[in-house]
């Protein structure tokens, strides 16, 4: 009898301390039988499962606990600014705020069972990742004890990059980039692959001339590498979407910038390294606009013999003897370039195909059929050529235009057609530009142009402008060449 009172007694205390919990905010709770969650730590976690439709963050909820061993006074309630610098899409709606850490809250991703509560096997030190492996900072979080989180800067395929304040520095010294790499075994190892390849290019590049992002140095955070660069402003995606959407950009400003891609291209070189995934959102630019550099060597190989992959670099930016399967080496990188070119003067991505066999064909209305003799070495030209090596097309929009009977008699277009000349453009320069972009988009890497060509080709090397003329006691017009050092000698008079 006194056994059953007791249980009796349990239940109405139960009734009187469990109850449902009152909505806030226009959220919406239905009660549900509660869960006991165990994980191979020996922690328990009891769960009364909830559905939520959320308005905003619930507030710290007693009918939820956490048995670690920590008792309730000493657990940290949720940091303000939690998940303030991650982009809205990535955002979880269904946020517990109930964090032991008091760093990152815990993530409700459904009502019901055990996904509704993420406490992870290995350690309950993980909850600060997402289910991703991505790190979820917030705003005003310290890193490594000095570098503090202003803002975020964007979410990359296996990192996320924030800005932020070091506090060891002066109060005048610029912010840094940090790329915090996720905390998964292959992305750790290739991000110490990136630090290697940082770490070369910037000590082959003291003065900081190269137009390759500086690396400041690296670190571990809770798991996570961390890899600290140089802040530029944005990127050329966002250069060319807010000043040249569908139009581009001023030759002359795509004329600064093909110099300083080309310049480089020829860092690279020297120091033997492919970048592999060169495109406009990987080129960032200063506030001024008038310089860039590249960044983002996540992709970057050694030069050499590399591994034969049909899906090396973006595929807008792709060259063919990637899709083909052949070896490859620094003239994949000014195949990107070029595309990038285009894509600044014209504010239209040259090769939008959907597939690499989409792709062929539009290398193949530019420039016309591929070599045969590069087509026989392709370790993938089965997969979109026959074995007369005719092509076959199999991406959808290419088999609805029957394209298999006409592409080996199509006449290539060049790249003139494609680029028209704008009011105020000097006729000359633009004429160069198409040259350059003819003789960088040429099917065979071997006979493309190389980073040394470029830099002496005339769009780089020669402009118009006014100079002073003694003997007209005015101002005459001379084409002049740049030296070497940023000096220039007159290669002749223009009338």
């Amino acid at each position: 009898m006194d056994a059953i009172l007791e249980k009796h007694r349990q239940r109405q205390f139960q009734k009187e301390h469990q109850g449902p919990v009152p909505c806030h905010d226009s959220t919406e709770v239905r009660d549900a039988a509660p869960t006991e969650v165990k994980d191979a730590n020996s922690v328990t976690v009891i769960v009364n499962e909830k559905s939520y439709t959320m308005g905003k963050t619930p507030p710290i909820q007693p009918n939820i606990s956490i048995n670690s061993g920590i008792s309730g006074d000493q657990r940290t309630a949720c940091v303000s600014g939690v998940q303030e610098g991650i982009p809205m899409g990535a955002r979880s709606s269904d946020i517990l705020c109930d964090d032991i850490f008091g760093v990152s809250p815990i993530r409700v991703q459904k009502s019901g069972n055990l996904e509704g509560m993420h406490v992870r096997k290995n350690s309950l030190r993980d909850n600060w990742d997402d289910e991703h492996g991505y790190y979820k900072y917030h705003l005003g979080e310290v890193l490594d004890g000095h570098y503090r989180i202003t803002a975020g800067s964007g979410k990359g395929v296996f990192s996320t990059v924030v800005q932020a304040k070091d506090l060891k520095a002066g109060e005048n010294d610029p912010e840094v980039a940090i790329k915090i790499i996720c905390n998964e075994k292959e992305r750790y190892k290739s991000g110490k692959r990136e630090v290697s390849v940082l770490e070369k290019l910037s000590s082959a590049d003291r003065e900081d001339k190269r137009h390759c992002v500086r690396f400041i140095s690296s670190f571990m955070y809770r798991d996570h590498l961390c890899l600290v660069l140089e802040s530029l402003h944005m990127n050329l995606r966002e250069v060319i979407k807010k000043f040249g959407r569908d139009i581009g950009l001023k030759l002359t400003a795509v004329r600064t910038y093909s110099k300083q891609l080309f310049i480089a291209l020829k860092h690279l070189k020297d120091c033997s390294i492919l970048h592999c995934d060169i495109k406009p959102d990987n080129i960032l630019v200063n506030g001024s606009r008038n310089m860039l550099k590249l960044c983002d060597f996540g992709s970057a190989l050694p030069a050499g013999i590399n591994d034969i992959t049909p899906i090396l670099v973006s595929r807008f930016y792709r060259a063919p003897e990637i899709i083909l399967g052949l070896p490859y080496d620094h003239s994949l990188d000014m195949w990107s370039v070029g595309c990038c070119l285009y894509e600044l003067y014209t504010g239209k991505i040259l090769f939008p195909g959907g597939t690499n066999n989409g792709m062929l064909w539009l290398h193949m209305e530019l420039k016309g059929p591929f070599p045969k003799k590069m087509l026989r070495k392709g370790a993938f030209t089965t997969q979109h050529f026959d074995q007369g090596l005719n092509f076959h097309a199999t991406d959808e929009n290419l088999v609805k235009k029957a394209v298999n009977k006409v592409c080996m008699n199509v006449k290539p277009s060049g790249v003139g057609p494609k680029i028209s000349s704008f009011p105020g453009e000097d006729p000359k320069m633009l004429s160069r530009f198409k040259d350059l972009l003819e003789k960088i988009f040429v099917l065979d890497p071997q006979k493309r142009l190389t980073v040394s060509q470029a830099l002496s080709h005339p769009f780089i090397t020669a402009l118009r402008c006014l100079i002073p003329g003694r003997s007209m006691g005015g101002r005459k017009c001379a084409l002049l060449a740049e030296l070497p050092g940023g000096r220039y000698h007159i290669r002749q008079y223009l009338s």
